[in-house]
């Protein structure tokens, strides 16, 4: 689908521009599967620490020694080695869920004809069928496990289960993030300090152009302001730029921090006026605004790009940070005050928990699977405690 560019000066200029910043934003073959190896090195570790010191507290550690010390020792009911399988099915689950749409983006990918493979070994393919080998062979035993022993022990199984599917969700977090920090760093050999800023905003033209006939569905209004707010996010956060100054000249590198922090800021304005609107006209001119900047970028007027770009002071960004992170850190204070509180029974504990998961639902992104897992596992946690309390008074 072609971008309605009227000069054909500035056509060209696009086009010429971003196969440019292309070469500069997209890494070599190699540099990527290597990073794509390291972060998966990274996961791997991150997984074996985290799985090692989750079995040492059920077989030893602090949360056996207090069924120990309460007069009666539980035990799962299983042997470490049963606990380790349990263990890799649970992670392997967990991050399965987490990298569903990226899971299938591959196999979609693999199965299309005629494919150009990068390399002879396919890693990436690799680690999606062990994902879901290992998540389809034994979720089915762990489940008839975990149910059939579930009483011996549930402050152990409880923490098993969760342990084993918070370390799936982990690793494939910092998998992501180990991913982005090499990327981001190994780019600094050939990527120039323009190139994000035109190949973005070019793709997200593009992407906005491609939406254009169904612009009044939600979905699609929620997949244009994802894209918008990414766009911003990685402008905002680009280091590149930042090495054009030496590190003791802080104010031209706070300049250049200014600069692409209200080229962002203008993009999340659009973004809300994506949120509303309601005829081709209004989507027409943020279309054309991402284009226009896009254009700008090309040619290097920053005077232009930035003209309509609101201001950017230290004020606002904090308030901007306290405005998201106030909500958590109150919810986080109301759980560490409510045992000391007088007149407060010791069985808090529930309300703690309800408040601290709570808290990390409000900071997490809108999109993020987290928090539908989150949301999901409280939501069964309160109706089984009702169901439980109207037992008791019946």
């Amino acid at each position: 689908m072609d971008l309605s560019v009227q000069d054909p000066s500035d056509r060209e200029r696009l086009i010429e521009a971003a196969q440019l910043a292309a070469l500069g934003v997209f890494l070599p073959t190699g540099m990527r599967q290597r990073n794509d190896r390291l972060s998966i090195a990274g996961a791997g570790i991150l997984t074996l620490s985290g799985g090692a010191f989750l079995l040492w507290l059920l077989n030893g550690g602090p949360i056996s020694d207090s069924s120990v010390s309460a007069g009666k020792p539980e035990t799962l009911g299983l042997s470490v080695l049963g606990q380790v399988e349990m263990l890799i099915t649970l992670v392997a689950a967990g991050a399965l869920w987490t990298s569903r749409r990226a899971v299938f983006a591959t196999l979609r990918q693999r199965l299309q004809p005629n494919p150009a493979p990068e390399s002879d070994f396919d890693h990436a393919l690799v680690v999606c069928a062990t994902l879901i080998g290992v998540t389809l062979v034994g979720l089915p035993w762990a489940v008839l496990a975990a149910s059939s022993r579930y009483g011996q022990w549930p402050i152990g199984w409880q923490a098993l289960v969760g342990g084993g599917f918070f370390l799936g969700l982990a690793s494939r977090r910092l998998g992501n993030a180990l991913y982005q920090f090499l990327d981001r760093h190994a780019r600094i050999e050939y990527e120039e300090p323009v190139d994000q800023v035109v190949w973005r905003l070019h793709y997200l033209a593009w992407l906005l152009h491609v939406y254009r006939p169904n612009y009044l569905k939600p979905r699609i209004l929620r997949q244009a302001r994802a894209r918008i707010n990414e766009t911003a996010r990685i402008i905002e956060l680009n280091p590149v730029p930042m090495r054009t100054a030496h590190w003791r000249e802080r104010s031209l590198r706070k300049q250049i921090r200014h600069d692409h922090a209200r080229v962002a800021a203008t993009l999340r304005e659009l973004s809300k006026n994506i949120a509303t609107v309601h005829t081709l006209e209004q989507y027409d001119r943020v279309c054309d605004a991402v284009l226009a900047g896009a254009i700008s970028a090309a040619h290097g007027n920053w005077d232009e790009l930035l003209e309509a770009a609101p201001e950017i002071s230290v004020i606002s960004r904090t308030v901007r940070a306290f405005r998201r992170t106030v909500p958590s850190l109150v919810l986080v204070g109301a759980a560490l005050v409510i045992p000391v509180l007088p007149g407060i029974g010791a069985s808090t504990d529930g309300i703690r928990v309800l408040l601290l998961a709570t808290a990390v639902l409000s900071i997490l992104p809108t999109g993020d699977a987290a928090r539908d897992i989150i949301r999901g596992t409280l939501d069964r946690a309160l109706v089984r405690d009702s169901g439980s309390g109207t037992a008791k008074n019946n």
